[in-house]
């Protein structure tokens, strides 16, 4: 068991909060270690996840007891954009999420990457180097780091807004501006568990989409999304908010009859700074064959 002392902190703090912080870890990572009751406060199994710490408090850690790696994938090849010794990018395909889950603990890029990644830099992660992730049905661009100091480096890019994503999506109806910002908080819906919402409930995440509409068509539009913050399908309950929902996106809009393809989404866009080189890295990569025919058919062309 990995045990932390709190110390250097002004005021008390949440444990889940504080966790995050410390362990340079996701919410819903902190939330499962929570949830499965593998932490401690001074001894004593923490029952809630806003509970108070403070100054010599003594948390205890246990390991994580699901999702672990298991096995590497052969059952989907990934392309590789780019890589060396510190990260790897990729062209991610439909149909495959980024890391485990308990629903699916080995069909995903973390099994795939694996024996790429030197995993002991992060030893309490079920996504170890994963700085961003997409949607199981959004493809393109994902960038992973190898180790934790690109990890971190990757992430402290994404906060500072230096890390730029960039989406391409057919979505329907047109746009009477060429530019929208979108601002519009995000929470989960409490209806489905499945779905986020735009919401002004205390809990709602800040969320910033610049949208860019770079052609109306006589069925639809294609647009860019630029996302200044990176929430849960962010672009998705965006469009379908302002009523341009993305063609084909079953949760937040309708089925537009393409069968096992899910939305028409595709990060085409990604630059950073290289953490060790301090190279300024730029990629871009088309959307599939599918994405441009029904581009092809919303133009009206023949």
């Amino acid at each position: 068991m990995k045990k932390i002392k709190v110390n250097n902190v002004t005021q008390k703090k949440r444990l889940d909060h504080y966790l995050v912080q410390k362990l340079h870890q996701s919410r819903s990572y902190i939330n499962q270690l929570l949830n499965q009751k593998l932490v401690s406060v001074d001894g004593v199994v923490a029952q809630k996840n806003g509970q108070w710490v403070d100054n010599d408090t003594i948390i205890g850690i246990a390991e994580l007891k699901s999702n672990t790696i298991q096995s590497l994938s052969n059952k989907i090849k990934l392309k590789i954009v780019y890589e060396d010794n510190d990260l790897i990018v990729i062209n991610k395909p439909k149909n495959i999420i980024v890391h485990p889950t308990s629903f699916n603990e080995t069909n995903t890029i973390v099994n795939i990457l694996y024996k790429k990644i030197r995993t002991k830099d992060f030893p309490d992660s079920v996504r170890p180097g994963i700085v961003h992730r997409l949607d199981k049905d959004t493809t393109g661009l994902l960038v992973i780091a190898k180790n934790k100091k690109t990890y971190l480096a990757l992430i402290k890019q994404i906060a500072d807004r230096i890390l730029v994503r960039k989406y391409l999506a057919l979505v329907h109806h047109n746009f009477n501006d060429k530019f929208l910002l979108l601002k519009l908080p995000i929470a989960r819906s409490k209806q489905n568990k499945l779905k986020m919402v735009v919401s002004d409930e205390p809990n709602a995440k800040p969320a910033q989409t610049e949208v860019i509409v770079l052609e109306n068509y006589p069925q639809g539009s294609l647009i860019e999304c630029k996302l200044l913050s990176g929430r849960t399908h962010q672009i998705r309950v965006h469009m379908a908010y302002i009523h341009h929902p993305i063609f084909n996106d079953e949760l937040y809009g309708t089925y537009d009859g393409y069968k096992n393809y899910g939305q028409f989404l595709h990060a085409y866009y990604l630059s950073f700074i290289h953490p060790i080189t301090g190279n300024l890295m730029e990629f871009q990569i088309k959307p599939d064959n599918i994405f441009n025919k029904l581009k092809i058919k919303l133009r009206g062309d023949k």
